[in-house]
């Protein structure tokens, strides 16, 4: 092989990673709007978190209630390949508190500690945006407020 074939075959395979990688976050987008709309109503967030490895990952979306910190849905993605699939995992689905010890792999564990904190800052950031569109107290006439 050349040099010009050397480089030819380099280009196609980066255009090819290209390619893969960008069928995988269409995959992503998807899930996140199925569980979005599966899901619509007041109290409930969706959240996702990946655990990377050298060689496998996952990835895991969850549909949280707010009141009750309840995983309502949960789907994974876990693989080394970008032919990795999202899947329904039953086995998370319960107490979002008790989530992580029901992984069944490190990378799973790690995701699961992502979206756990993203939740949490979602829900905090949510009660302030709340606590601030409350109506200000009128001040008594008279006075300056």
């Amino acid at each position: 092989m050349d040099q010009l074939g050397f480089i030819a075959l380099l280009i196609f395979a980066i255009v090819l990673s290209f390619a893969f990688s960008y069928q995988q976050h269409r995959a992503y987008v998807g899930q996140i709007r199925q569980l979005a709309d599966a899901h619509d109503r007041d109290g409930v967030v969706v959240v996702s978190g990946r655990g990377k490895g050298m060689l496998r990952g996952c990835v895991a979306i969850l549909a949280v209630d707010v009141t009750t910190r309840r995983i309502l849905e949960a789907r994974t993605m876990q693989g080394s390949t970008v032919l990795a699939r999202f899947r329904r995992a039953e086995f998370l689905e319960g107490n979002l508190k008790g989530a992580a010890e029901r992984a069944t792999s490190r990378h799973m564990a790690e995701a699961l500690e992502q979206a756990t904190t993203q939740f949490r800052e979602t829900t905090r950031t949510r009660g302030r945006a709340v606590r601030t569109r409350r109506p200000v107290a009128a001040a008594p006439e008279g006075h300056l407020a």
